[in-house]
């Protein structure tokens, strides 16, 4: 999987919000705001967390689902698996990719008899090492956030997954539901690429498009945004998702960095070649006859470009003029050498 323009997934996640009739209209809004492919999650409360009858809680922190059941949460955030097939044949016949993150080797294995080519490995399995495992003995194409993190812990699961996968995607990512801009480290992408010799993307979480327009120009290529109905303030993700006219605006302010960033080569463009017309050159300040002699009175270094280039200047200077010139006229070649 090479992106050879930014390549933008639309991650539906919990957004759904229980509803397969909303998933299904996520995958139409996806299409409608032009992102490249859609994204689910493949658990089920159990393969994540366990019930307990003393519940498992959320921590209090920064997060968004703080203070909750941990089992709870994650049943009500599920995508069950009796959905896929419709999600998977809905998004194909829109041709639109279509892929999931898998949380252990049995939805590894559920998705890959679906016929799923690229698997994505959440932040939170980068140290997962029996998924990692196996995920890379599928040699499938692995797209792996790098959310919480340290620079050893990625390189640990590269050393896995490299070596065995079609190919390998690193996503920088903040693992906190809004992001701060402070928190984005958009500067980690070219340390990733450094590091690891990758294709590197951005997961996003942030609340606008200045991370994604910044990761772009830092060469990020593949780009993670949730997704939600339009009106969804209720949802588990939509604080740090997108509706689809947000998320088409997303995508076009990354397609206009691509274009901004244009080509690396010092040269003029198209749309240039017509100003060049304006570059100064050695023009006649008066008028000037054959014999005259060309001096700093007569000529000098005047816009538009119809004379010798400035460089001449100092070698006409002196020269003899060999033909009539009306003021205003450029002093080229033949005004004071013999093409004879």
């Amino acid at each position: 999987m090479k992106a050879n323009r930014p390549y933008i997934i639309a991650e539906i996640s919990a957004n759904h919000n229980g509803s397969i009739d909303d998933a299904l209209k996520l995958i139409d809004d996806a299409v409608w705001a032009g992102a490249d492919a859609v994204k689910f999650q493949t658990f089920t409360p159990d393969s994540i967390t366990v019930n307990t009858t003393d519940p498992i809680m959320i921590p209090n922190s920064s997060d968004l689902w703080k203070g909750m059941n941990l089992w709870e949460l994650m049943d009500k955030a599920k995508t069950p698996r009796d959905w896929f097939l419709r999600l998977f044949e809905k998004a194909r016949s829109l041709s639109i990719d279509v892929f999931s993150t898998p949380y252990d080797e049995s939805a590894l294995n559920f998705l890959v008899e679906l016929g799923m080519e690229t698997v994505k490995i959440a932040s939170f399995d980068v140290v997962n090492t029996p998924l990692l495992r196996a995920v890379a003995e599928k040699k499938l194409n692995v797209i792996l956030s790098t959310g919480m993190s340290t620079g050893d812990e990625i390189a640990s699961a590269v050393g896995i997954l490299k070596p065995l996968c079609e190919n390998l995607i690193l996503l920088k990512c903040t693992s906190s539901y809004p992001c701060a801009s402070k928190d984005l480290n958009l500067r980690g992408i070219a340390t990733l690429k450094k590091s690891f010799g990758v294709e590197v993307g951005f997961s996003d979480h942030s609340t606008s498009t200045l991370g994604a327009t910044i990761a772009r120009t830092l060469g990020a290529s593949i780009f993670e945004k949730h997704i939600r109905l339009v009106g969804d303030n209720s949802g588990l993700d939509s604080t740090f998702s997108a509706d689809k006219f947000e998320l088409k605006d997303y995508i076009n302010t990354i397609r206009e960095v691509e274009v901004c960033l244009g080509r690396s080569e010092l040269t003029p463009v198209e749309s240039e070649k017509a100003s060049i017309w304006e570059r100064p050159s050695v023009i006649a300040l008066t008028d000037i006859s054959p014999g005259d002699i060309f001096s700093n009175q007569n000529i000098g270094i005047r816009r538009p470009s119809i004379g010798s280039p400035p460089s001449k200047l100092e070698e006409i200077i002196g020269k003899t003029c060999l033909r009539i010139h009306k003021k205003g006229e450029g002093v080229v070649e033949d005004s004071y050498k013999s093409i004879l």
